[in-house]
């Protein structure tokens, strides 16, 4: 009786094991790999790829693909903006591709094009579309920003991960000689340098012109293809006043998980053993005390130096955007004051933008209208920022790279408040570890630029389906860098210790005027849309760069020193 009771024993464990092992797997799942792609089988970069009923989903990578660890029977609900959302039952698959179709809604809206305007579902290039409700939400210093994952085929990059550091556009590559993949951006039918200083909630629609025939009519400008950016007008009804106004909390969700004093040190030992005399030794100091560390493991539970904490604050930013809006059937207006306020991660660093935009639409009578508009932007962008130098030299691998300890000859204190780590000095590694605190603190960075700008165009059909247009854009931008390195920067350093500053000034300023000549018409099922454009434009640059080297000390290179307005021994004049 024990015997077969012990035997049944066995095998209920045997079957629970096994049932257990069947529950883990099913838990477990599998991993789907899949591409989205559009209509052209192009990739949709940023498309959303969700479990139906869960909260568990991805976006697709700038090529498109993604991978997903989910059921083994599970449903993928994919969707893009533009494009109809749909459903998949994996049924077992482990690898998929999921083509979107365009949103039938979406053909008959009127779009952007070169010089005019066309219905979507009349257009034979590739023209991507994004309203303004797709990107009000995106608090962010570039409009560029908030394009990311909206249009397919198109790659969106920041150039640098400081505040208002802007963004790179790709849309066809490489189109250049110089290697500039930079599209051609016109806003409100204008040629412009960058789009950086646009409020999102001045943007009404953007058109992206992705092939040659699409952009073929801008000429050379539009190798790297085109990006049209219409602004809000005003609209017939009763005066309007609108606020939206928005606070998001930033910090370093997680920092990387570096040595410790006692990992440090082993380390360094490991390496060469004639380290390891910097950072404990068995002996007496020259006072006769005993060394605070006089074995390895005395570094044992020692807090040594946070670097990315020293460097990396959390902050806050802020968007504010007041709107007024109204007129008559003849008479519209908008206008609208944006503030938008980045306090950088990175110690000391920042961006501001103030925009103003005022238009003005008016029907003369019931051939003739006219519109003006009127733009300003005033942009702060402050920091000695992360990526100013290349290789090991970079802030980013000097804060990783900083040593968490002083050793025997210095305090952590100490360690802090050294420009560059005396025992790289002592080595002979020169500039080899800089301090990225004493950096952020010690280098003054501020960029600042103002731009008007005004437009203004007439409209006059002469005849039913053939309207002539004139329309002309004046636009100048000011620019100021204002750089000084004190004492405690790598740069004074390399300088003999001597701080050092430079102030470099630009003013661009450039006009255009367009004249088209336009005939649309309808017969039968056949739709003819005929234009005869002139265009002339100018543009003058120029620039100012001052230096000042050997200050005997600091505080000439402070706020004091630009109110002076005191400038260099050197001057470059660049036409």
């Amino acid at each position: 009786m024990y015997k077969t009771y012990h035997t049944l024993s066995k095998r209920g464990y045997i079957t629970l094991l096994a049932l257990l092992v069947s529950i883990i797997t099913f838990a477990q799942g599998v991993t789907v790999k899949g591409t989205v792609l559009d209509e052209n089988k192009e990739p949709l970069i940023g498309a959303t790829i969700q479990v139906k009923g869960e909260n568990n989903g991805v976006a697709a990578d700038l090529d498109g693909n993604f991978t997903l660890k989910v059921k083994k029977n599970a449903t993928l609900v994919v969707s893009y903006i533009g494009y109809l959302t749909q459903e998949v039952r994996l049924q077992g698959k482990t690898q998929i591709t999921v083509q979107l179709t365009p949103d039938s809604k979406t053909l008959d809206e009127v779009i952007v094009v070169g010089y005019g305007t066309m219905k979507k579902s009349d257009l034979t290039g590739s023209v991507a579309s994004v309203a303004s409700k797709d990107i009000e939400g995106f608090q962010t210093s570039s409009v560029a920003g908030a394009l990311g994952g909206q249009i397919a085929g198109v790659q969106i990059t920041s150039t640098d991960g400081t505040p208002g550091a802007g963004f790179n556009i790709s849309i066809r590559g490489v189109g250049t000689l110089t290697g500039d993949a930079s599209p051609l951006y016109i806003v409100d039918g204008f040629e412009v340098s960058d789009i950086d200083y646009l409020s999102n909630s001045d943007i009404e629609s953007i058109e992206v012109l992705k092939d040659a025939s699409s952009s073929a009519i801008y000429g050379a400008r539009a190798a790297n293809g085109v990006v049209l950016i219409t602004t809000k007008s005003g609209k017939a009804g009763k005066t309007t006043i609108s606020y939206n106004g928005s606070a998001t909390y930033r910090k370093i969700s997680k920092t990387l998980d570096l040595l410790s004093p006692y990992e440090f040190v082993k380390l360094q030992g490991e390496v060469n053993e004639a380290y390891s005399s910097t950072y404990f030794k068995a002996e007496n100091d020259a006072d006769g005390n005993p060394y605070k560390y006089q074995t390895l493991d005395d570094y044992i539970g020692v807090t040594g130096v946070d670097w990315q904490g020293e460097t990396f604050n959390p902050t806050w930013s802020q968007d504010h955007n007041i709107s007024i809006m109204g007129g008559t059937d003849n008479t519209k207006y908008n206008g609208s004051l944006s503030r938008y306020v980045e306090n950088g991660i990175f110690k000391n660093s920042g961006f501001d933008r103030t925009t103003a935009k005022f238009r003005l639409d008016q029907k003369i009578n019931k051939k003739v209208s006219f519109n003006l508009t009127v733009n300003y932007a005033m942009t702060n962008r402050k920091g000695v920022g992360t990526s100013g130098d290349s290789g090991r030299f970079n802030m980013l691998a000097q804060i990783l790279s900083a040593r968490p300890t002083g050793g025997l000859k210095m305090t952590n204190e100490e360690l802090l408040e050294s420009a560059i780590d005396p025992e790289m000095l002592s080595t002979g590694e020169s500039l080899a570890q800089v301090n990225p605190v004493k950096q952020a603190e010690s280098v003054t960075n501020d960029k600042r630029a103002e731009m008007w700008s005004a437009n203004a165009a007439v409209n006059w059909q002469i005849i039913k389906g053939l309207t002539f247009k004139t329309s002309g854009s004046y636009n100048t931008t000011n620019n100021r860098t204002d750089i000084f390195y004190r004492d405690g920067s790598k740069e004074a350093y390399r300088n003999g210790q001597k701080p050092y500053g430079r102030t470099q000034m630009g003013r661009d300023v450039r006009w255009t005027n367009t004249n088209t000549l336009t005939w649309k018409d309808k017969v039968k099922k056949h739709n003819y849309d005929v234009m005869l454009a002139h265009e002339v434009s100018f543009r003058s640059s120029e620039y100012l760069l001052g230096e000042a080297m050997d200050f005997p000390f600091d505080n000439l290179g402070n706020e004091e020193f630009y109110k002076l307005k005191y400038c260099s021994t050197v001057v470059y004049m660049v036409p």
